[in-house]
């Protein structure tokens, strides 16, 4: 493609990122320091990082740098016709560059046999059954529901026999997890949830019924993993939840979104032919000690006192409607787990960078109080996000004490998250149905 992209094959080679531009003027690193800009496109059209101080920005629509326009002319083309195809929400609002910014980022992160992985470093270049539950929602939201379906298909070859998911997998999809982590029952609740959100919004719901009977196996092992890991107080096991790590005592996180896959299968079960009775009499029990036991604490992470959690969004819309004890528990956790900069941390009981931020803890509750029809402070968190993109526009997964995009950018979640929350301020999403 010319002297250009050799140079850049050569830095790509040695340095495992393509300098694009002229640097800007070295600056003070953050206290977590940002590993890229964003991402684009290599010589050999291969994800590539964008590094801090590349001059320029993308050619509109497109995952293209401007500066590497030339001879690129098939990759501009592409993601074009991509963005045509589908919707981009929240266009007449001041949200409308910040959104297509992450549907192109989404895109981007998707490898073409469905595997979306969660960033474009090392320790990232994993698949999340979350992540990707929120990309299938993401982009079914936005009517690409032929991509939400490759992610399917993706987390259809990489399940596990019996319905309990690992915390990650490898892009190929192969069996064996990339780590010791311990699996995490919410996968089971993310599987299903994604499934059914993908079949109930899709426009050809023929085809719909066809391709969720052929993959529908992730939704009955998921949910059936769930049933049994139930205790006799009708919640279940303690296990490792969205914040990744061991725990002793069951979570909220954990327990909404065992209901939130038992739900999910209940609903697909007259098209998966399939008894769901059991299901339904364990997501009635399940609900109700929700409401009883942590909706009486007004929805802790742990019970009695753990503090507020984000995964508060878990108990309200899109994933069930929201009773009142939801909705001042939700806006009570929105003050109570903001950071000085203005964003969002994981939990009230979250030690690790106090004043650090984080987008998807943010997302997470902006797109619940959207659900419950609070627009102004969902706005608020979404304007948050929207000033603290990186220099090319990528949403980062944390910002710093300083107000700094901190460690990498894009993350597919955060970025599935703002979609989401455009599109429920706009016309809404699908709400899961109780039992």
């Amino acid at each position: 493609m010319g002297k250009m992209w050799q140079g850049l094959a050569i830095l790509l080679i040695t340095t495992g990122a393509v300098a694009i531009g002229v640097a800007a003027a070295t600056q003070p690193k953050p206290a977590l320091p940002l590993n890229a800009a964003g991402v684009t496109y290599g010589p050999d059209g291969r994800l590539i990082n964008i590094p801090l101080g590349a001059a320029g920005g993308y050619l509109p629509g497109t995952n293209v740098l401007a500066a590497a326009a030339a001879g690129s002319e098939r990759l501009i083309a592409e993601d074009r016709a991509w963005l045509a195809a589908g919707t981009v929400p929240g266009a007449r609002t001041p949200y409308a560059a910040m959104v297509e910014r992450a549907l192109l980022d989404l895109r981007a992160l998707t490898y073409e046999h469905g595997a979306p992985i969660a960033a474009n470093r090392p320790s990232w270049r994993y698949v999340w059954p979350r992540d990707a539950a929120f990309a299938v929602a993401a982009l079914s939201a936005t009517g690409h529901h032929d991509d939400a379906e490759t992610v399917l298909r993706f987390l259809w070859r990489a399940a596990p026999s019996d319905g309990l998911w690992h915390a990650r997998y490898h892009p190929d999809g192969s069996e064996d997890p990339p780590d010791d982590r311990e699996p995490q029952l919410d996968g089971s609740g993310w599987v299903p949830w994604a499934l059914w959100l993908w079949k109930v919004s899709h426009p050809d719901q023929r085809h719909a019924e066809l391709v969720t009977r052929e993959l529908g196996s992730i939704a009955i092992r998921s949910a059936d993993a769930l049933m049994i890991r139930l205790g006799n107080d009708g919640l279940p096991r303690a296990s490792p939840d969205y914040w990744e790590r061991r725990e002793s005592r069951l979570t909220l996180g954990t327990a909404a979104l065992a209901s939130v896959g038992l739900r999910a299968a209940a609903q697909l079960a007259p098209v998966l032919e399939v008894d769901d009775t059991a299901w339904q009499h364990a997501a009635a029990t399940l609900d109700n000690a929700l409401e009883t036991k942590f909706g009486s604490a007004g929805y802790p992470r742990t019970l009695p006192h753990g503090g507020a959690d984000a995964a508060i969004a878990f108990v309200a819309p899109p994933f069930r409607e929201a009773d009142d004890t939801v909705k001042d528990a939700l806006r009570s956790a929105a003050k109570v787990l903001a950071v000085p900069n203005g964003g969002l941390r994981p939990g009230e009981s979250w030690r690790k960078d106090v004043d650090v931020a984080w987008t998807p803890a943010t997302g997470l509750v902006a797109l619940a109080l959207a659900g419950v029809g609070d627009d102004q402070a969902a706005e608020r968190l979404l304007t948050w996000v929207d000033g603290h993109r990186t220099a090319v526009g990528a949403i980062p997964e944390k910002v710093d004490a300083a107000g700094q995009p901190a460690t990498v950018a894009p993350l597919g979640l955060a970025a599935s998250l703002v979609i989401l929350t455009v599109v429920e301020l706009e016309e809404g999403l699908p709400v899961l149905p109780s039992a």
